[in-house]
């Protein structure tokens, strides 16, 4: 279902800060020097070569501090990779070494005392030119659900991904089930680059894919941009997540950019699973 609404339509957005984040990635730093290991039993290696000897394995979820990056991308499991100096403790042993940036999250979330989400790229298609993705949730050191799809387009070709990702908890509020809420975004904020939101939910049993909200821009050409309006937000519906898509375009007359397309498309939450327009 598309429905067009006027432009003097004013859809108040309520934005929820996460309640705990770490791992999350900018242009190949990780925020606060620290994340978590992606992989089950990460290698950490005495130098950025996977020949040398290895350092420890370090269980999926241990937290990792970041001190910098070779700058040097090596193939490693079929992808390019960054390789990270890193630390960390482990049974009250310090250990510190190399890891590529494979085996550790680019975005993380603590959803509970004893559950987490980790996200991280996981690999190169090189027949169809796209980055693979990864989305776990963890519960006490063991993989209880994981998602698997098309990384936001990087378009760099086979070099490390070099999109940003945030990830924040949203309210479940609203969303019959719902345990968590996580809304996964791909950022690259220069004209002409998709950007992607992406919506995650986990039910204590199921680790859905939900609804996807893009921008994009080009200066003094055009905007393109689409907000989620969930059901915690002060327009939100009970078991609802709604697209609002917004288009503007330059105005050359007035030198601004004028607003020339809006309208909002509804996905039905049933407790299982997001029904897209069209299916309901």
């Amino acid at each position: 279902m598309k429905l067009v609404i006027s432009i003097t339509s004013v859809l108040a957005i309520l934005l929820i800060q996460p309640s705990s984040v770490s791992g999350d990635y900018w242009y190949g730093d990780f925020s606060d020097n620290r994340t978590l290991v992606f992989s089950e039993d990460a290698v950490m290696y005495d130098a950025p070569d996977l020949a040398s000897p290895v350092t420890a394995l370090i269980p999926m979820g241990t937290d990792i501090r970041v001190s910098g990056s070779t700058g040097e991308d090596i193939p490693v499991e079929g992808m390019r990779s960054y390789w990270y100096n890193v630390a960390c403790t482990l049974n009250e042993i310090k250990y510190s070494g190399y890891m590529p940036g494979l085996y550790l999250a680019m975005s993380s979330l603590e959803l509970g005392t004893d559950t987490l989400f980790l996200f991280n790229i996981t690999g190169y298609v090189q027949e169809d030119y796209r980055f693979t993705a990864s989305a776990r949730i963890v519960i006490s050191g063991d993989i209880a659900a994981e998602l698997e799809f098309p990384a936001t387009g990087n378009g760099f070709g086979e070099g490390p991904y070099s999109y940003c990702i945030r990830g924040t908890e949203l309210s479940r509020e609203g969303l019959t089930g719902m345990r968590n809420l996580i809304e996964l975004s791909f950022i690259y904020e220069a004209c002409g680059y998709l950007n992607r939101d992406v919506l995650l939910g986990w039910t204590s049993s199921d680790f859905i894919k939900g609804p996807e909200a893009d921008s994009q821009f080009e200066a003094g050409i055009y905007h393109f941009n689409q907000t989620f309006i969930i059901p915690s937000d002060s327009n939100g519906v009970s078991d609802e997540v709604t697209v609002l898509t917004s288009a503007e375009e330059w105005d050359e007359g007035i030198e601004d950019y004028t607003e020339t397309e809006r309208y909002f498309e509804v996905y039905r939450w049933n407790g299982n699973e997001f029904i897209p327009p069209g299916e309901q």
